[in-house]
């Protein structure tokens, strides 16, 4: 790959289809390479201050990578106008961010912006977003926004200090978060909300956020199936609870709250909210609590449904999945292990369709699927203890 500056002609062996361009620090001039770049194209960003005073629109297929920390994305547009810093725009999938520091410094507008499917973010840093004299939803005032998106990834990323949330999540489903460290933030340190189906959370750290009560806890969860929250530390939530099933939209099913640890929350561990909307087939299990100001696990409009609900009890059997071959072509078999029988499998699109269903498929052989188009889907089991989710690929 050969590395160039930035405004001269991109030259490459004819092997390569993709270019690196390299942008030194500067004023806005982020957006000029990412125009005059082609599609798979890498623009480097050096160690160094790069000033945005508008938004920077992904409408490629690219990835902008920084050096790490020393590489610093910084907001200089106003208080009172919504701007983001980064927007991967509608339809531009499969685009990377990562290895940078994005501050906010209090201006109006979210840090990154994304309305798109199967895009990653690695190691990014961000903070400070948002202004509460913008005239934008309070979602906008948030650090990192999915609205819209599919199947998105982010592994090691922070997002602290923000004005509202540190990621926020509407109507994208199949997203997964690993390593993330979110802090201090005014609203929740996550949301998952309004059909953001079967997000999976994993090695991640939530603590003292919803500092001004913008939110409902550390982490809110609001009309969605197969929330999956595991393995997470949730430490001194301020004036809410540690996780918040709200329900102020819909209800959920399916969701999984498990092996976390829950500190220090000024309320209780997890609260659910099973009044206007019910909450069913919800594992909350295995968790350890502590210091928490009320009940560790409250349901709110009492009696919860305990017939859906498993909570506190060890001796259960996990319910495992093993999907194979992965990636697929004309075939699926399904291995269920020693888990009692499931109830149905399903395989869903980018876009929230259901495109195969199988009732009690049990260890399931040869499902045929050379059918569908080639692509990434999601995967969906419900069991009598909830629901087991993944991704699959056919090709």
């Amino acid at each position: 790959m050969k590395t160039i500056t930035a405004f001269t002609l991109l030259l490459c062996c004819s092997f390569y289809n993709a270019f690196a361009v390299v942008v030194p620090p500067g004023t806005n001039n982020i957006q000029a390479a990412i125009n005059s770049a082609s599609a798979g194209s890498v623009i480097d960003l050096q160690a160094g201050t790069y000033y945005v005073s508008s938004t920077i629109t992904l409408n490629k297929t690219i990835t902008i990578r920084g050096v790490g920390m020393s590489t610093i994305i910084q907001k200089t547009n106003g208080t009172s106008a919504d701007v983001a810093a980064f927007v991967i725009a509608e339809g531009i999938n499969n685009c990377t961010l990562r290895d940078f520091r994005l501050l906010g410094q209090d201006k109006g507008g979210p840090g990154i912006l994304v309305f798109s499917n199967n895009n990653h973010l690695i190691n990014v840093n961000v903070s400070d977003c948002g202004n509460n004299s913008a005239g934008g939803p309070g979602s906008w005032r948030s650090g990192i926004i999915l609205d819209g998106a599919a199947f998105n990834e982010m592994t090691n990323v922070k997002s602290h200090h923000n004005s509202w949330v540190g990621i926020s999540q509407n109507n994208s489903p199949g997203s997964t978060i690993t390593g993330a460290d979110c802090f201090l933030n005014h609203g929740e340190g996550l949301t998952i909300d309004l059909g953001s189906d079967n997000c999976i959370v994993r090695n991640s750290l939530f603590n003292e956020n919803n500092v001004s009560t913008r939110g409902v806890g550390g982490i809110g969860i609001d009309d969605v199936n197969g929330a999956d929250v595991q393995f997470c530390t949730i430490n001194g939530t301020k004036n809410l609870s540690g996780i918040t099933f709200q329900n102020n939209v819909g209800g959920e099913d399916g969701c999984i709250i498990k092996n976390n640890t829950i500190n220090n929350s000024a309320l209780n561990g997890v609260r659910i909210k099973n009044c206007t909307y019910a909450v069913t087939h919800t594992t909350v299990d295995l968790n350890s609590y502590s210091g928490n100001g009320a009940t560790n696990e409250f349901w709110e409009c009492s009696p919860g449904p305990t017939s859906n609900r498993m909570a506190n009890t060890a001796d259960k059997a996990d319910f495992s999945l093993l999907v194979f071959p992965n990636p697929a072509s004309d075939f699926i078999s399904l291995d269920f292990g020693t888990a009692p029988e499931p109830v149905s499998f399903e395989l869903i699109s980018l876009t929230g369709q259901q495109v195969l269903w199988v009732q009690n498929p049990q260890t399931a052989n040869n499902i045929d699927v050379s059918a569908l188009s080639k692509g990434v889907y999601m995967y969906r089991a419900t069991h009598a203890q909830g629901t087991v989710t993944g991704k699959i690929i056919l090709e």
